[in-house]
């Protein structure tokens, strides 16, 4: 081994980008998007061990932080299966109790809906490599509501954002507003588009309505992350440990915990709000990044629209150029 002396005294250390802490998730956010923007277009997709009740996962979390380290954990909330929850007790307990101080302490055990679903990553300019793929997506209320208006229409047909062959994709518009992430511009374009999946040369094609049933499934299975890891869990013992620990910390009776398994720092939202922009605006002259894909040309199949005209929207504006 050469021996570089100079290196030594001029180390030039780097420091390299952490790596996605979970590569089956998809976690796009206004921070990762250009300008503060995040944009891209995906399709939900199916739970192929259970597609009519478990292609939507549905759980309560909360952010519970020790007010001891200021460091904290994702804590879900047995409410989300019909349990007491020494979360919900907590909250209520301080939230109407006489003393004001106590009543602003309430917010530490707030609880937040959350859901996660499977989705192909359709075009994502600011993750190419993500193209195709199938990810775990997990997403608050704005998005299951527009999922929700699909399935449940006050207007219209029915349109089920889920089915492989007639699922309309979905235009993701992130921004940041008052600090936070805001999903009020995205929606689901009117044009529906099938599974794509690879050929024997490796290269994405739309199935249709004639294609293998057996080789879609296989294909799903084979290449979809396991999605009932993000239902909801019983707690174990470094859970209730963790949980007793905060609830004694908030009202002034514990030490500091030694267990911090799975405890970290917060990382806030920081930023102003940024400019708006709709999913109208969405076009590829916004997020094409000259990267040649193996995803097709979108020569899509005639499927039967019915009478579902839907949000509008079009795809082919969306990724005429792919």
């Amino acid at each position: 081994m050469n021996e570089d002396f100079n290196s030594l005294f001029n180390p030039n250390v780097e420091v390299k980008e952490q790596s996605s802490k979970n590569a089956e998730e998809y976690s796009p956010t206004a921070d990762k998007g250009s300008n503060g923007i995040y944009q891209a277009v995906i399709r939900f997709v199916p739970w192929w061990q259970d597609p009519t009740h478990g292609s939507i996962v549905e759980k309560w979390t909360a952010w519970l932080e020790d007010p001891v380290t200021q460091r904290g954990r994702l804590i879900d909330c047995p409410s989300s299966v019909g349990k007491p929850s020494p979360l919900q007790d907590m909250y209520w307990k301080l939230k109407k109790s006489d003393n004001v101080a106590m009543q602003a302490k309430a917010d530490v055990f707030s609880r937040r809906h959350s859901f996660a679903s499977l989705v192909q990553v359709i075009k994502d300019k600011q993750n190419p490599e993500l193209d195709g793929k199938i990810l775990v997506y997990r997403y608050g209320v704005k998005i299951w509501e527009k999922i929700n208006a699909e399935l449940k229409p006050m207007i219209g047909d029915k349109h089920d954002p889920f089915d492989i062959l007639v699922g309309k994709p979905f235009a993701l518009v992130i921004t940041k507003v008052s600090g936070y992430n805001n999903y009020d511009q995205s929606k689901f374009l009117d044009q529906k588009i099938p599974l794509c999946i690879p050929n024997s040369e490796g290269k994405l094609i739309p199935i249709n309505p004639d294609t293998d049933k057996k080789s879609v499934f296989e294909w799903v299975k084979e290449n979809s992350p396991d999605l009932s890891k993000y239902a909801y869990k019983e707690w174990d013992n470094d859970t209730h440990e963790y949980v007793n620990h905060v609830i004694s910390a908030v009202t002034g009776k514990a030490n500091v915990s030694q267990n911090y398994a799975g405890v970290v720092n917060k990382d806030p939202a920081t930023g102003a709000p940024a400019a708006g922009i709709t999913s109208q605006e969405l076009n590829l002259a916004d997020i094409d990044t000259g990267i040649t894909t193996d995803l097709p040309e979108l020569d899509l199949p005639n499927l039967d629209v019915g009478s579902d005209t839907g949000i509008p929207g079009d795809l082919d504006d969306v990724l005429k150029n792919l």
